[in-house]
């Protein structure tokens, strides 16, 4: 599909492009999504350029995705997709700025698109140019990975008290943590730190891309968008940092989980012995009277078997009553 972007007097336009149309008058920036070799085609013959294939897109060199060529440059950066569900996804993005339009190339739907799209209604001034149609897009898909780290760090926020909550004064048992709970957690830690992870891919793309367009387009910036510019490397470098900070936070959620598991695993195994050792007296004793051997004088007296109870309930009651007094219990 190809959509056509542009000023009016009045405006921003909007224009579905049909095969074999021309492209409107006014247009700066035209979109092109999920596009057939059709479409790519009629784009290339209009404009004058060669648009990579889905393909080329996915190369990860740098020389692959970072080029120009007579006279347009072409960028392409990894995105973040559908940052807000169970399932993200990262895609990628190529920006073709020719002398005198934006071109976007796109196999996937990040949100980015859609709110730089919603925001030129309010700001025509966005799309003056198709520089100005590029910083502006770009500043999007910035404040959107913005948007998905702040999304993050109060995942982690959440995931952090689950696991330092400590259930184990709780007089109820439905208080006390289930060993399920934990499960869910380490599948929570696990859907967090997949997503940081494609956030800090995003955002090392970004850098890149902005460090190269500062080179390549020096000449053809303004000074409000050189500045424009240089805020875009600051944000990027600060939220990099941010996005480290939040995957060091997620391995050490990881780390404390498995603390947590290997700790109530103690726990349980500390039962398993408490109760070998209270019952390792009591056995020793019915052992003993098991053996089949003529003189033994308890076997003929009344009270033989009396005694032999008693001392099996005696030595299984000091065990307990030792390790209560060691604070083992």
């Amino acid at each position: 599909m190809i959509t056509a972007y542009g000023r009016t007097g009045t405006g921003v336009f909007k224009e579905p492009l049909e095969i074999g149309a021309p492209l409107p008058d006014g247009a700066v920036w035209i979109d092109l999504l999920h596009p057939t070799e059709e479409e790519r085609g009629v784009i290339a013959r209009l404009l004058g350029i060669d648009l990579p294939t889905h393909e080329e897109m996915l190369e990860i060199e740098v020389s692959s995705r970072l080029y120009v060529e007579n006279g347009s440059a072409y960028l392409t950066t990894p995105v973040i997709t559908r940052a807000d569900t169970e399932h993200p996804g990262l895609g990628v993005l190529t920006f073709i700025l020719t002398p005198g339009h934006l071109v976007t190339v796109r196999y996937v739907e990040p949100k980015s698109v859609d709110t730089f799209a919603s925001r030129l209604q309010r700001q025509p001034e966005l799309i003056a140019g198709p520089e100005s149609a590029l910083l502006g897009m770009l500043d999007a898909v910035v404040d959107r990975a913005a948007d998905v780290l702040e999304l993050i760090g109060t995942r982690v926020d959440g995931i952090g008290r689950r696991v330092f909550d400590d259930p184990l004064p709780a007089k109820s048992r439905e208080k006390v943590r289930k060993p399920d709970s934990l499960r869910e957690v380490m599948r929570d830690i696990g859907r967090v730190g997949d997503v940081t992870n494609k956030v800090r891919d995003s955002l090392a793309g970004l850098d890149r891309l902005v460090a190269y367009l500062a080179t390549v387009s020096a000449g053809r910036l303004d000074k409000e968008q050189k500045a424009l510019l240089k805020s875009l490397n600051r944000d990027l470098r600060s939220l990099g940092e941010h996005a480290g900070y939040l995957s060091h936070q997620t391995n050490f959620l990881l780390d404390a989980t498995l603390g947590v598991i290997n700790i109530e695993q103690n726990g349980i195994i500390k039962i398993f012995s408490v109760v070998a050792v209270v019952f390792l007296p009591p056995t020793l004793i019915a052992s003993v009277y098991g053996m089949n051997f003529h003189f033994m004088p308890e076997l003929d007296e009344f009270w033989g078997y009396p005694l032999a109870l008693f001392l099996m309930i005696v030595s299984a009651i000091l065990p307990l009553v030792y390790f209560r007094r060691k604070g083992w219990l």
